[in-house]
């Protein structure tokens, strides 16, 4: 592989070298022209191996315990798993991965979150494409490997190099400037990784043919885990994953019917012969250890290892199996000043109840608002291949003017939204059912229909026409949703999508018509579209969300647009003191505007991590909010003090986020067209939160 160096070029240390920046950066402008997506497709086999291993085992687990830990440190792995996947990639029709056969130790059923991409696996130097002048380079050999000629450059970070850093070498290859082999050490407070990459050329490209991780994780007590009870254990993991391609080629013409579905496919026998399918993949046989590990899986059949990874994976994720059902954790207590503390208790039937049904519902109170609500659900999967759902939802609950709230919340930006409505006291209440479909289509874009009947009442003094303030309405309304995710990825698995990784950029679009059927009182129609990018830069991140709405018709002001703000009424600083919210104006009281016309974007721009005080994960944050909007009338609709954001509504803001944990703080200051008199009026401080 390697040959006798034709030329040894050697600079001495701290000297400036801009030749070899000068390599980097053409590596840099060369990526996409060495990248095999330059091809018009191409397609290979992708054998992926990883385990968890300690080789200290034997010295510190001396325990009197049946299982005799020291002796399973020198037959057993901690953990080993295997996986092959097919990648194929079009350039009209976009990537597949679809997994042809995949075991892992001690598992009886799979863990589907295994699945997602495995960690630290770069497919181009990080450093050579976002932050090369934070490292120091020398040009230390040039050397021929299958008689082509490579630049040997050595790097090491600048600063903190043996406490947060990377050293290495990396090979260039001199004609086409692509990476050929990419290796070091990265250094951490929580591990230390030992890194090995390299390409091979294929035509006029270069793939990556393998590469090596080796993590060494901090040291962790694992006695409570095994429920060791007469002295600690300690345990300092090794996470090693290798992967290695093979059978590259791009002599294929593929069809819109090859990448149907899902980016991610489970392939229907991923599961079963396993060893004959995945045996002629690897490179290396089995040692006796690793066929041990499969065959004995002596820690998961002892200890209830597999059970408390499925209890924490689903309570990270916001649910606590009970038996069938799983309760939702998210939504079992809020805030909001028209219900006080409201507690909810809510849950869905799993899988193993149903593999082609869900039941759904919770029952609700408020601390303020007495009368218990909630709402009962089926959902019918159909269409499990594009996660096509039937849903059938009966409700009785309370919503503030303008705002649908999700009771039934599913992730985190969800929950966090609730936080806008702390302040909020105008709410009105609904009753009714639905019937949609949901159903994805083109792999990142979900759609669905709906029929809605609701019988609808304010709780608020309000008034529409010549009604009276508990004057019941009826609404029918037909929808379509459309939300589109272009950079979100997803698996498909027996128990429905799943998630592997999903980041901003989004794209939203309803419509929402309202008929005079069945004795409804409203004819309108509703359009909404909104965007949510995301953008990582040298700085930071930069995030921007645009929300915007037009209504054609009448309809009560609960079904027009406001509660844009979440700040609290007070007459000084102190008094205004609350909590920030999500994507709302934080100078703005919630009814404050009401609009049946408006645009509405958030702005915000958030540096790196730093180390202060009590953290060493403080973020600093710019704030940008701006809206203007417009109500046609406006007479129709009796409450106190209605205005409409007919003027260019701006405020700015600055937040120091983590600063003591989770917890930080914002001030936000309103400017322009409705600014106020004194200083006072306008600043706004409230405490952030940063959890998730």
């Amino acid at each position: 592989m390697f040959s006798q160096n034709s030329k040894v070029k050697y600079y001495l240390p701290g000297v400036p070298n801009s030749r070899v920046y000068k390599i980097l950066e053409k590596v840099r402008e060369k990526e996409k022209v060495n990248h095999p997506n330059v091809l018009n497709s191409y397609s290979y086999y992708l054998y992926t191996k990883f385990y968890i291993d300690d080789y200290n085992v034997i010295n510190r687990l001396k325990t009197t315990d049946s299982l005799k830990i020291s002796e399973f440190g020198k037959k057993e792995l901690i953990l080993l798993g295997e996986r092959v996947v097919k990648c194929s990639y079009d350039r009209r029709l976009g990537q597949k991965k679809e997994i042809m056969a995949d075991q892992v130790s001690g598992l009886k059923k799979p863990l589907y979150e295994l699945f997602e991409e495995p960690i630290f696996q770069e497919e181009f130097p990080k450093f050579i494409k976002d932050d090369l002048h934070s490292y120091n380079f020398k040009l230390i050999d040039s050397i021929t490997i299958e008689n082509k000629l490579n630049y040997v450059i050595s790097f090491g970070s600048k600063k903190n190099l043996l406490v947060n850093g990377s050293r290495g070498t990396i090979y260039i290859d001199a004609k086409s400037f692509a990476v050929v082999k990419y290796s070091g050490e990265e250094y951490n407070t929580n591990y230390t990784r030992y890194f090995e990459y390299k390409w091979k050329p294929f035509e006029d490209i270069w793939f990556l043919e393998n590469k090596t991780n080796k993590i060494k994780i901090s040291t962790i007590d694992v006695s409570k885990f095994f429920n060791i009870q007469d002295q600690k254990y300690l345990l300092t993991p090794w996470i090693v994953i290798e992967m290695n391609v093979s059978k590259f080629t791009s002599d294929k013409k593929f069809s819109y019917k090859d990448f149907k579905g899902y980016t991610h496919k489970l392939n229907k026998d991923y599961n079963k012969n396993t060893e004959s399918r995945i045996d002629s993949f690897r490179n290396d046989p089995l040692t006796q250890r690793e066929k041990n590990t499969y065959v004995y899986s002596t820690l998961f059949n002892t200890y209830s290892i597999e059970k408390n990874v499925r209890f924490l994976n689903s309570i990270k994720n916001g649910k606590l199996p009970l038996g069938k059902i799983d309760l939702n954790l998210l939504n079992l207590m809020n805030y909001n000043d028209f219900e006080g503390f409201r507690f909810q208790v809510g849950g869905k039937t799993n899988y193993s109840f149903n593999a082609n049904m869900s039941l759904h519902g919770y029952v609700a109170t408020g601390t303020k608002n007495t009368p218990v609500k909630g709402a009962l659900g089926i959902d019918l999967y159909v269409n499990k291949g594009n996660d096509g759902k039937i849903k059938f939802l009966g409700f009785s609950d309370v919503n503030p003017f303008s705002k649908h709230i999700v009771r039934y919340s599913k992730n985190m930006e969800q929950v966090k939204e609730e936080l806008n409505y702390i302040q909020n006291s105008i709410f009105y209440t609904r009753r009714g059912g639905e019937i949609s479909y949901e159903q994805d289509i083109l792999k990142n874009i979900t759609t669905s229909v709906k029929i809605d009947y609701e019988n609808q009442k304010s709780n608020y003094e309000y008034s529409y026409k010549y009604h009276s303030h508990s004057h019941r309405f009826n609404l029918f309304t037909t929808s379509l949703q459309i939300k589109y995710a272009p950079f979100a990825k997803y698996l498909q698995t027996p128990e429905g999508k799943m998630t592997l990784e999903d980041k901003p950029i989004y794209f939203y679009f309803d419509y929402i018509k309202g008929l005079k059927f069945m004795g409804a009182d409203f004819s309108y129609d509703r359009f909404d579209i909104a965007a949510h990018i995301l953008i990582k830069n040298p700085l930071g991140t930069s995030s921007m969300m645009l929300n915007s709405g037009y209504i054609s018709g009448k309809t009560t002001l609960w079904n027009n647009y406001g509660s844009f703000g979440d700040a609290k009424q007070g007459s000084s600083i102190w008094d205004r003191f609350s909590i920030k919210g999500l994507n709302s104006f934080e100078t703005l009281l919630p009814g404050d505007f009401y609009a049946d016309k408006y645009v509405a974007f958030f702005l915000n721009q958030t540096f790196k991590e730093f180390k202060f005080l009590f953290s060493r994960k403080t973020q600093l944050s710019l704030i940008y909010n701006g809206m203007i909007g417009n109500i046609k009338n406006k007479e129709i609709h009796t409450i106190a003090n209605i205005a409409v954001p007919n003027k260019y509504y701006q405020e700015v803001g600055l937040e120091i986020n983590k600063l003591i944990y989770y917890v930080g703080f914002g001030v936000y200051y309103r400017v322009g067209a409705y600014h106020q008199s004194t200083f006072d009026k306008n600043l706004f401080i409230k405490l952030t939160f940063n959890l998730f």
